[in-house]
């Protein structure tokens, strides 16, 4: 592994160079979503600097140094040619300390599916999928009673116009007071 440090100065707990943090970054996230054919890695979606942006961008010192410590960077494990290697390294990360590796895991898996590249890599594959479905919404299909009824037999099915409103008149609301929610009456 080619990396370099930045010196450290006094007050200073910076140990990784910017270039270094960036490869780390990088190199984990591609290993949690590698990519496959006709899908980009993490890394080529740039993923890597989306959550640097959302997890790293408040200043949170020593974040990157963790991280290094738990995938064990300066053996090279992450950064190692032998795919078994590189999964044991993240394997340990999880396993040292899995509240981090979650926060990052998800943040990864958030990124990913929101880079227009994976858009348009899912699009390609002839699902609809947007990045802001509220705008326009998803196409559907009209209800229809003979296709959308359940038929598996659990639990019970109410045409609308058989939905009757519960009965409160013996809570006697208009006189007791509730706290509960943050309602008071």
């Amino acid at each position: 592994m080619d990396s370099v440090s930045i010196p450290q100065q006094a007050g200073s707990n910076a140990r990784l160079a910017p270039t270094e943090k960036a490869r780390l970054l990088q190199r984990l996230v591609d290993e949690l979503i590698p990519g496959a054919e006709g899908w980009p890695s993490a890394s080529e979606a740039g993923v890597h600097g989306i959550v640097a942006l959302r997890l790293f961008a408040d200043g949170t010192t020593g974040m990157f140094d963790t991280i290094a410590e738990r995938v064990d960077w300066p053996s090279g494990a992450l950064d190692s040619d032998d795919r078994e290697t590189r999964i044991a390294a993240v394997r340990a990360f999880e396993a040292a300390d899995p509240d981090l590796f979650e926060k990052i895991y998800a943040a990864v898996t958030l990124a990913y599916y929101e880079t227009p590249f994976v858009v348009e890599a899912i699009a390609v594959t002839g699902r609809p999928y947007s990045i802001r479905p509220h705008v326009s919404g998803y196409p559907m299909a009209p209800f229809d009673y003979a296709r959308d009824t359940p038929m598996h037999g659990r639990g019970h099915y109410l045409k609308t116009d058989d939905v009757v409103p519960v009965d409160t008149s013996a809570l006697d609301l208009d006189t007791k007071k509730t706290v509960r929610w943050g309602i008071e009456r």
